[in-house]
């Protein structure tokens, strides 16, 4: 039996492979292994599902040539926002053209689809975005249209971060440094009388600091770039702990001694190398 992965034939040993879903499942391992996803397969030259049991009922001895399609980490959450930001585009256009048969047929797509969505999109399960998505079919028509919109500008966005990661995140990354500027006030806010106006400024530091981390995941920074990733996420964390607890004297001192010098000093932590995104 012959394999190809992305029609380069590889030297794969069997051992005790006896079916072709065992050798799918080393496969898997290996490409793992190499930061690559399998993302399709054929058998002699035609498709299959990635089901398996049909693949383990298959015997090895059957095929004459295996066909892998493999995908890095980024290509294959590239190619799922783009199939969420098409599902979303018909969700909008069936529902401004009032096509109930079409929303009808989207809807197994669409609940398929909100289960993986939270990670898609890196948000919690119980965030806003997401709990509005359980009841967006049920919604009135323009109540959908608005959900459809909301959601494709997100999708979007997180597009952006993956295919341009460098650009997204040094623009970020002026964001933050005009909002480190004021988050002694901030602080102060919180003391005074003025917590809805802090809470607001709080989660949109969050936001665009989310966003700052998503593109150094993605490989916009090379030089010390888990180092950083590290840092944020564990003031993260501490600031998270802060406002369950509504500690505000904690959420006051994180703001103005843990990020604000952390993230004035990024601009001249940061080093960007194109080739580490290519």
């Amino acid at each position: 039996m012959t394999i190809t992965i992305n029609g380069d034939a590889i030297d794969f040993t069997l051992e005790n492979e006896k079916t072709i879903g065992d050798v799918i499942a080393e496969l898997k391992t290996w490409l793992g292994n190499t930061g690559m996803l399998l993302d399709g397969i054929e058998i002699d030259n035609q498709k299959m599902a990635l089901d398996k049991n049909e693949l383990f009922k298959k015997p090895i001895e059957e095929v004459g040539q295996l066909s892998i399609e493999a995908l890095s980490i980024r290509e294959s959450r590239m190619r799922q926002l783009e199939i969420a930001r098409d599902l979303f585009a018909l969700l909008k256009e069936s529902a401004e053209t009032g096509n109930s048969d079409t929303l009808a047929e989207l809807e197994s797509s669409y609940q398929d689809l909100r289960k993986i969505l939270p990670r898609l999109l890196d948000e919690k399960p119980n965030s806003s975005v997401i709990s509005e998505l359980g009841k967006t079919l049920e919604q009135n028509r323009l109540t959908l249209i608005s959900s459809s919109t909301t959601m494709l500008a997100l999708l979007d966005d997180r597009l952006k971060e993956i295919t341009d990661p460098i650009g997204e995140a040094k623009s970020a990354m002026t964001t933050l440094s005009q909002l480190a500027n004021n988050l002694d006030v901030v602080a102060v806010n919180l003391q005074t009388g003025k917590g809805k106006q802090a809470m607001d400024s709080i989660a949109e530091l969050c936001k665009i600091l989310q966003k700052f981390i998503r593109c150094l995941t993605w490989g916009a920074g090379n030089v010390g770039r888990s180092g950083i990733v590290d840092d944020m996420n564990k003031m993260f964390s501490e600031l998270e702990e802060a406002l369950i607890a509504n500690d505000t004297v904690r959420i006051g001192d994180l703001l103005e001694y843990e990020f604000k010098p952390r993230l004035m000093e990024l601009p001249d932590k940061m080093t960007w190398d194109v080739n580490s995104t290519q």
